[in-house]
């Protein structure tokens, strides 16, 4: 089966303490015995299967990249006697593919979107356009054990689970790796900065030093991005940190203000966070692309020495080290491998009111849906898939490679043979193919995690603790995210596409910020609040 894959993101749940050792260019990993429950389980995690089924899938870049051979991919579908078809999906609008798609009778099998909450979720859900997980879980074992998180109850409608999250961490502080930021350190200290910066003075003064000075001479501008969703982000954890958002439009946080809950984005600090942004952007501290630069546009702008710093989404270091380092820093400088001395991870600001934050969401990032055009067989194998993917079997595959190819292992030991091989990038098909149903975040945080450098990994574990040390978060009650109400069951805020609005607006930031107030009242943001406010006080929610 002809293979490739692009886009490579984080991975979650499962979190397995491993014993290492360096053993000149190998490492041996000790693998934990399983529990009871797990030992009781079949170890291949599937039956066997006669009739062969073809499964088609719409997830990010897979068609498009699907070009090599991949044996992990398989490997899969042998031993699920099933061929994966992999489904074209744009970036850049797949929610209304995915739309057009579901209105017309045409989903995948299994398609991949950030929904959960949104209008469209709840229509298809109505409609009978997606299908209800079994409430029996018990043939499915691996499965029903991942499902076994904290929030699941709450993702429920009438005790029916619609989709599958999928998981990147088992906690919000993780977060912080969705939203990283990176500068060049190098070109900093040529400019005469000679401090890290910990605020945003001293950021605004490091970015003016690199574009004013240009020490490589190309014209650098600022700070670019990955896509303008992930504005937000970065600058809204200065005046109103609870305004981040996965740019669903429907994962809005509330916050109480003037004694009434209101959404984090309208809170009376928020404008702050919008006069930063236009002060970046007017003094020449912002790409001025950003607003059209998608994906590989601006880690491109970044490796080449175009833009002095750059947001990027993902989780874990693995955006960074992949994305940045492997697949273009070292295609233009291949003598050079100091990358993490020249390149340094921007750490949590000092906000307006004197505390660090960092943007938080979920514990989960989108969630995998199964059409309703399936039927019984299907859905069975569908499952099956899902089962055979949380099992240990497999994850020991998508963490260390083709056994006896890239590692062994002896007595529950498993020893890789070259830890500076990725997986990700040896694999990629089955690699992007195996967040179908979760992230592995937790595990890529481990240093056996061979997918990154150990420069990576020493850079994300600092930053990391950094992070837990030294930032709070904004008090906000997620059970009103999750609440339904008439009004608020239909009402998005895109505040990425509003922060750029602003940004680039020749009105005064009042001005235009009141504007885009005034748009959302008249769609019902007063309604919502009233709305939320009287049943919160129902629920006892103070």
């Amino acid at each position: 089966m002809i293979r490739l894959i692009k886009r490579l993101l984080p991975s979650v749940l499962l979190i397995i303490s491993f014993t290492s050792m360096t053993l000149s260019c190998s490492r041996s990993v000790s693998v934990p015995r399983q529990d009871q429950t797990t030992k009781a389980l079949n170890p291949k995690g599937m039956p066997t299967q006669s009739e062969h089924m073809e499964i088609s899938v719409a997830l990010w870049d897979l068609a498009e990249n699907m070009t090599n051979d991949d044996p992990l991919v398989e490997e899969l579908e042998k031993k699920l006697n099933i061929t994966i078809k992999p489904v074209p999906i744009a970036v850049a609008n797949y929610v209304q593919q995915i739309q057009m798609w579901a209105s017309s009778g045409q989903l995948p099998d299994i398609f991949s979107v950030d929904a959960v909450n949104s209008q469209y979720y709840r229509n298809w859900r109505d409609r009978g356009v997606i299908q209800a997980l079994p409430s029996d879980l018990s043939a499915y074992p691996y499965l029903e054990q991942y499902l076994n998180f904290p929030d699941l109850q709450d993702l429920k409608d009438d005790d029916k689970l619609y989709f599958i999250p999928r998981q990147t961490y088992d906690s919000t502080d993780y977060n912080l790796l969705d939203r990283i930021v990176i500068y060049r350190w190098d070109l900093a200290q040529q400019a005469g900065i000679t401090k890290e910066p910990e605020t945003w003075e001293e950021f605004r003064a490091l970015l003016k030093a690199i574009v004013d000075n240009d020490p490589e001479n190309k014209h650098i501008t600022g700070l670019t991005s990955v896509g303008n969703l992930l504005l937000g982000g970065l600058f809204w954890l200065y005046s109103s940190p609870a305004a981040t958002s996965d740019g669903s439009g429907s994962d809005f946080k509330w916050i109480k203000e003037d004694g009434k809950y209101i959404p984090a984005v309208f809170s009376k600090n928020s404008i702050e966070s919008l006069k930063l942004l236009r002060d970046f952007y007017t003094s020449g501290l912002i790409d001025p692309d950003l607003p059209v630069t998608r994906g590989d546009m601006g880690r491109d702008k970044f490796a080449q020495g175009q833009a002095a710093a750059l947001i990027t989404a993902g989780g874990s270091m693995q955006a960074v080290d992949i994305s940045i380092y492997k697949e273009r820093w070292l295609k233009l400088h291949p003598a050079e491998n100091a990358f993490y001395d020249k390149v340094k991870i921007l750490k949590p600001l000092k906000a307006m009111d004197g505390n660090r934050y960092h943007p938080i969401f979920r514990t989960f990032w989108s969630e995998s849906y199964i059409s309703s055009k399936v039927d019984d067989k299907k859905m069975e194998r569908i499952l099956q898939l899902f089962n055979y993917m949380n099992s240990p079997e497999f994850l020991e595959m998508r963490r260390f490679g083709l056994k006896d190819v890239d590692y062994t292992k002896s007595d529950g030991k498993i020893t890789v043979f070259d830890p500076s091989q990725s997986v990700l990038t040896k694999y990629k098909p089955f690699s992007s193919l195996a967040n179908l149903l979760h992230w592995d975040g937790m595990f890529k945080l481990n240093p056996e995690f061979a997918g990154i450098s150990p420069a990576a990994h020493a850079a994300q574990r600092e930053l990391i603790d950094y992070s837990l040390k030294m930032t709070s978060k904004q008090d906000f009650d997620i059970r009103l995210t999750k609440m339904s109400t008439p009004t608020k069951d239909s009402f998005t805020i895109f505040d990425s596409d509003d922060m750029v609005r602003v940004m680039i607006s020749k009105l005064p930031v009042e001005v235009i910020w009141q504007d885009i107030i005034n748009g959302y009242k008249a769609k019902g943001l007063d309604r919502m609040i009233e709305e939320v406010n009287a049943k919160a006080k129902d629920m006892g929610i103070q």
